[in-house]
């Protein structure tokens, strides 16, 4: 498909919303797969605002872009050093991702100051963020940011789960 290939993207100027209006008008409703693949499509060259103006679209029809869509725009938005943007996306898997990049990239600061809009956001005592976090950062071999995370989630009150607990065993 063209919308996979970020080449012609980059040649492509147009106004989604024009695309869309022309698509409806033809009688070729647009369905969630098509807005996917051109919000993936627009992230993947850089053109963050219209892919940001689509989201808001589709959230206007009704339509929500699932997890794979999420972790895409996460990807794009990693690659291109984009970590502000990035850090706007609400999933928690996508916020692994994002957390562990941060720590790859050696922005210890700015990977503590995401979890925390992550804790902000209600996942305070949830002990699947917790541990989709800790598998995270043991993933990517960072074992020593685990203890650290440990010791937040015990002052917050949220207990080790057995499974999270041996996972930071097996990860020291």
């Amino acid at each position: 498909m063209l919308v996979n290939h970020a080449g012609a993207w980059k040649s492509m100027e147009f106004d989604i919303s024009l695309v869309i209006d022309k698509m409806r008008r033809h009688g070729c409703v647009p369905k969630a797969n098509t807005y996917n693949k051109l919000i993936i499509g627009h992230c993947r060259v850089g053109r963050f605002v219209e892919e940001q103006k689509l989201i808001d679209h589709t959230r206007d029809q009704g339509i929500y872009p699932g997890e794979d869509v999420y972790n895409s725009i996460l990807s794009c938005s990693c690659e291109l050093g984009v970590f502000d943007d990035a850090s706007q996306l609400p999933h928690l898997d996508s916020y692994r991702q994002l957390i562990c990049g941060l720590y790859d990239q050696g922005d210890k600061e700015k990977a503590e100051k995401t979890f925390g809009n992550l804790l902000r956001c209600g996942y305070n005592c949830d002990e699947v963020a917790w541990k989709i976090l800790v598998d995270g950062l043991l993933r990517k071999g960072l074992a020593d940011r685990c203890t650290d995370i440990s010791s937040i989630m015990e002052k917050m009150g949220c207990q080790l789960h057995p499974t999270t607990y041996s996972m930071l065993i097996e990860g020291a």
